[in-house]
């Protein structure tokens, strides 16, 4: 018998691959604005954003039962929005929508994250497409509540180049679960 001692196998560590890329993500830029002053607000401090809502079933009126909400469409901040209407949120899909701003907000009185339109070029060439559309121009978040700012897309007359007008702004208080909307 050989007296030598015999390798230890080293053990096996399994590592998950690293997901390639989605190509469908579109890459967006935003513009943010922080604000610092002290001293800092009274808000809770929240060390993480809250998870997507999962999804849910919904039994419509004719009984049949649908699945819902296939993507959360919480519409945060940071992402751009583009619609016909302004965007809705259920009362899950507003709490973690204001959950997150606070974890943006952190120390600062105010945080501002503006889109201009130009933006919209990531998505397509032909913004003229748009056309009456809404497009989330800026959300304010302070130590009173969220502010977002829609605009409309529209054309200058004599240019034909795209344009934005102010449509609405939507202010959700941070003690409230309802919104306020004051059209332009």
């Amino acid at each position: 018998m050989d007296s030598r001692p015999q390798p230890v196998p080293s053990p096996q560590v399994y590592r998950e691959p690293t997901p390639p890329p989605n190509p469908f993500t579109v890459p967006v830029t935003h513009h943010i604005q922080e604000v610092l002053h002290g001293p800092y607000n009274v808000l809770p401090r929240i060390e993480q954003p809250l998870p997507p809502t999962p999804h849910s079933h919904h039994t419509s009126v004719s009984g049949n039962s649908d699945l819902v909400g296939a993507t959360s469409q919480i519409y945060l901040p940071e992402v751009i929005y583009l619609g016909v209407t302004a965007p809705t949120r259920n009362r899950t899909e507003l709490h973690i929508f204001k959950q997150h701003c606070l974890f943006l907000l952190q120390n600062c009185t105010e945080k501002h994250i503006s889109h201009p339109l130009t933006e919209l070029q990531t998505i397509t060439l032909h913004i003229g497409a748009f056309n009456k559309f809404f497009w989330k121009y800026r959300t304010s978040i302070t130590t009173n509540g969220i502010l977002e700012d829609y605009r409309g897309i529209t054309h200058h007359s004599d240019t034909r180049t795209p344009c934005l007008v102010k449509v609405c702004t939507i202010f959700y208080s941070w003690d409230s679960p309802s919104y306020t909307i004051t059209l332009a």
